[in-house]
């Protein structure tokens, strides 16, 4: 890959600057919940019911995983293979879409949150940032060009 002198990778890119505002609000959420899940776990979880502080740390540690992959990995992707990009930001909205649906009918009855602690800051960002998925999965399919 050839990087012109004094301009950085993702410039050749030709992205919109809405596609950078809604990728910084996706980083912000998802390094916002790593925060909330990693750093102050007490205050999200109801630790006074065992059975269902087990199943949410079980099931927050696979999802973190998977944030954590996906931070890394996306702004790779989104370099290297712009052609790629595209299917991958697609999955990604999905994931996320598909889980906000799922916690919202399934999960939510099942276990517990405190009130008023900071995952409820998370439960109502939630649309915000499926709302700038949503907008890079558009931006990427019908205005970006692969570059040549």
């Amino acid at each position: 890959m050839t990087v012109k002198r004094g301009g950085p990778v993702f410039k050749s890119l030709q992205l919109s600057k809405a596609f950078w505002i809604a990728i910084s609000i996706a980083y912000s959420y998802c390094l916002f919940v790593l925060y909330v899940f990693l750093i102050s776990p007490g205050d999200v979880f109801n630790l006074e019911i065992a059975t269902q502080y087990y199943f949410a740390i079980k099931l927050t540690t696979v999802r973190l995983v998977f944030i954590v992959f996906a931070l890394i990995a996306y702004p790779v992707i989104l370099s290297r293979f712009l052609k790629y990009a595209k299917y991958v930001t697609v999955a990604l909205t999905a994931w996320a879409f598909i889980m906000y649906i799922e916690d919202y009918f399934i999960l939510y009855s099942m276990i517990e949150y405190p009130e008023g602690s900071s995952i409820d800051v998370v439960h109502l960002l939630r649309p915000i940032f499926i709302i700038s998925l949503i907008w890079m999965c558009f931006e990427l399919i019908f205005i970006a060009q692969p570059r040549e």
